[in-house]
């Protein structure tokens, strides 16, 4: 059923004469607009009983205030006239409160903003199977601003447990949740000589200092270092040197790979 709202019973609603002063016990009835084409309203509810309101004329107390009554069904805004005044006036909608109250505290989605969203987001991102997203030429499908700091822009979790995350500083930290390969590169659509692996040395991008190859190939410009042993079945192109240590060739003469057998 709509609701009927209430109206009159406010400081403001009171009869009056052309001089504006007030009139007890004047008639008052009840139109939808403020012209002289409006049409008089004829549905009128008492508050206290209510029943329909005799003629649908409503009569000002002693002091000449417009007692309360609810209006027709579903109608907002309704104009009154006073005795034998020509002047038809607004009256306020006392509804108005507790219709506010009621819309911000157990409406679930008064605006249908919710259900906006919620249409344009099942409209771009489908919570199962695949999501294709097509964006224009050099436009990103998702542009994140990430803060200053460490926190996670981007994290995956299971059971509780973190596992992979991307840092707003930048960090990709990779963390399987079982027994797997942290990193996985698939070079099949490459040459053998294509880099599968590519640490460049500056912003600028251009100077590599670690490369890894397709084929395998590990390409540095610095100095291989290791704190263990290297195990190799052949590193370059080995010369074998022996003979006491003042028989050592000068270091400018040796190459990756030379091995010396001191004795003596």
């Amino acid at each position: 059923m709509t609701e009927r709202f209430l109206f009159g019973g406010g400081s403001a609603d009171v009869a009056e004469d052309v001089d504006g002063k007030r009139v007890a016990g004047a008639p008052v009835t009840i139109w939808d607009g403020p012209t002289d084409t409006a049409m008089r309203v004829m549905d009128l509810v008492d508050v206290d009983n209510g029943s329909q309101i005799e003629q649908s004329t409503l009569t000002a107390d002693e002091y000449g205030y417009v007692l309360p009554f609810l209006g027709p069904p579903g109608v907002e805004r309704l104009w009154a006239k006073a005795g034998t005044t020509g002047k038809r006036v607004e009256l306020i909608q006392m509804s108005l409160s507790s219709r506010f109250a009621q819309h911000v505290t157990t409406a679930v989605d008064p605006h249908k903003d919710r259900e906006y969203t919620d249409r344009k987001f099942d409209a771009t991102v489908r919570r199962t199977g695949r999501n294709d997203v097509a964006t224009p030429v050099s436009d990103a499908w998702l542009n994140v601003e990430a803060a200053a700091g460490t926190d996670a822009v981007l994290r995956v979790n299971r059971s509780g447990q973190v596992g992979t995350q991307l840092k707003s500083n930048g960090t990709l930290f990779i963390q399987p949740f079982t027994d797997n390969t942290g990193l996985v590169i698939l070079t099949s659509n490459t040459t053998e000589a294509a880099n599968a692996i590519n640490v460049q040395g500056g912003a600028d991008g251009a100077t590599s200092v670690f490369r890894v190859r397709k084929s395998g190939n590990v390409l540095i410009t610095g100095t291989l270092q290791a704190d263990g042993n290297v195990i190799a079945p052949n590193v370059g192109n080995a010369r074998v040197f022996s003979g006491p240590a003042s028989a050592l060739p000068p270091t400018s003469q040796l190459r990756p790979g030379d091995v010396w057998v001191q004795y003596g």
